[in-house]
């Protein structure tokens, strides 16, 4: 637990308004917090009004500065939504991974900034046989957990078998590869193996990612265990004892924040410069990201609109990397109801206003995908049919699709995100031309990856979802399977319309 969970109730409610008096807690949270503290909204309002003086904000400086940044030794990072599991066996968004790097680490890493070349991190070596069908890692030297005990080749077989035996959000990043946990063994104190049944030379490129393949303490987890869950209940808010890594969580805020202090005992050593602390602050608003930012209040933002990154390259204190990624945007249907058919679902397609959007709203931060695996990616089909925005076409296929005019779709879209935001509504006023209405229904993160991620029939489901995904490992295999496999439905991956065909199976 974080320190903030053994403050008594005054120092917490003191603490709660002095946040808000400097504008880092918002109203909507401060009233939340004190209800949880059993403070009514009258008795928190006086209590405001005779707050000290002190308690006001500060004035922002209008300009980076080296008295912005009141503390060198700490990190601090803005996100648009908050890091919602700390499980990496289950986490499988990449709020959560901003979180889980500090606590955890796979065997392998990716070097730099390289997509294929690898270097050691829990294991020291590793090597495949002439076929690449066995694979041996070879564990480093006194590399423990944060709770002091081990991380040796027992307790990374017994990580791999709890994500192997969960099988929740990132467990086909390994299931492709090695789907049965008996396969894996510990030859000895120091060496684990793979034995993959067949060649897999990508095998190392999937255990270098940062999804599923994070090393676990499953032996302490498991001492939280409730109904043969391996402990994940307790461990999607807790990560103590359980990581390798240079940083422990020592506080979590599920909406505000994420707190790491550095482990003394980190296998690497700290010689060099290092950050002591590393703090993820949760900023939904775009404006009050680029202004933290551009105050150093803040170091690293995760978005912003394009607006604000054609100001931000103004400035000579910022850097915005524009380098494109794997990352590609698109919408998730559900196979049901009025977009039951393929014509339906390619009416919606024939809708959208691409051009629109790329230029109106991303301004130009962004380009038309060609099918739904990045050009930078292992397996891009360049050649891959590319939807036109066409809205004859698009009206045609819904009448032949049997969709009638007046139908009203419900599209989620997540509230942290307003390019999305801005581009729904455009959708919306594409189909309001073809005589098809669009609810937007707007929900924060933690809502919105629940709805991904759950566990609802497909009929409960919205009808529409933006998402985005990018590999886990440089494959479009591991693009494209959590998203339209038959067997990525909820917990399992992101086919949150249940989308099954048996062809693309295949």
């Amino acid at each position: 637990m974080g320190d903030h969970n053994r403050i008594p109730v005054s120092g917490r409610l003191n603490d709660l308004i002095r946040r808000a008096a400097n504008g880092s807690l918002t109203r909507r949270q401060l009233l939340r917090h004190a209800a949880a503290l059993g403070v009514t909204a009258p008795t928190l309002q006086a209590l405001l009004a005779t707050a000290p003086a002190g308690a006001a904000p500060a004035p922002r400086p209008t300009s980076a500065g080296p008295q912005a940044q009141a503390d060198p030794k700490t990190l601090t990072i803005a996100l648009d939504g908050s890091p919602s599991d700390l499980d990496p066996h289950s986490a499988y968004d990449y709020r959560s991974a901003v979180a889980t790097r500090g606590p955890y680490e796979p065997l392998i890493g990716l070097k730099g900034g390289a997509t294929d070349q690898y270097e050691g991190l829990i294991a020291e070596s590793w090597s495949a046989n002439e076929d690449k069908s066995v694979w041996t890692f070879t564990i480093r030297g006194g590399v423990t957990f944060h709770d002091g005990s081990p991380c040796d080749a027992e307790a990374v077989r017994l990580s791999f078998e709890r994500l192997l035996t969960l099988a929740l959000g990132p467990y086909n990043t390994l299931a492709r590869f090695v789907p049965d946990p008996a396969q894996i063994t510990a030859a000895d104190a120091k060496t684990v193996v793979f034995n993959l049944g067949k060649p897999q030379p990508l095998f190392e490129a999937a255990i270098a990612g940062q999804y599923g393949t994070l090393v676990m303490n499953a032996k302490a987890a498991r001492e939280q265990e409730e109904e043969g869950d391996w402990g994940h209940t307790w461990a999607q808010t807790s990560a103590e004892g359980l990581g390798t890594g240079p940083y422990q969580i020592t506080s979590y805020e599920p909406g505000e924040r994420v707190s790491m202090d550095r482990y003394e005992g980190y296998w690497g050593g700290w010689d060099g410069e290092y950050f002591d602390r590393v703090e993820i602050r949760v900023v939904a608003e775009d404006a009050t990201r680029r202004q933290l930012i551009e105050t150093g209040e803040v170091d690293i933002v995760d978005t912003l609109t394009p607006e604000g990154l054609q100001a931000l390259e103004q400035n000579p204190d910022v850097t915005v990397d524009k380098a494109y990624s794997t990352e590609v945007d698109y919408f998730l249907m559900t196979v049901a109801g009025p977009l039951a058919t393929p014509a339906a679902r390619q009416a919606l397609c024939y809708a959208f206003p691409y051009d629109e959007v790329i230029q109106g709203v991303y301004k130009g931060y962004g380009k038309r995908a060609v099918g739904p695996v990045a050009e930078a990616c292992r397996g891009h089909a360049p050649e891959t049919f590319t939807y036109p925005t066409d809205l004859a076409k698009a009206k045609e296929l819904l009448a032949q699709a049997g969709v009638a005019e007046g139908t009203t779709l419900t599209l989620m879209v997540e509230a942290g995100r307003q390019n999305d935001q801005t581009a729904v509504q455009l959708f919306q006023a594409n189909l309001e031309q073809i005589g098809v209405g669009l609810d937007i229904q707007t929900v924060d993160l933690t809502a919105f990856t629940a709805t991904v991620f759950g566990d609802a029939p497909v009929e409960e489901r919205p009808q529409v979802m933006p998402w985005f995904w990018w590999p886990d490992y440089n494959d479009a295999w591991n693009h494209l399977q959590p998203q339209v496999s038959c067997d990525a439905w909820g917990s399992k991956g992101t086919n949150s319309g249940f989308y099954c065909n048996q062809r693309v199976e295949e």
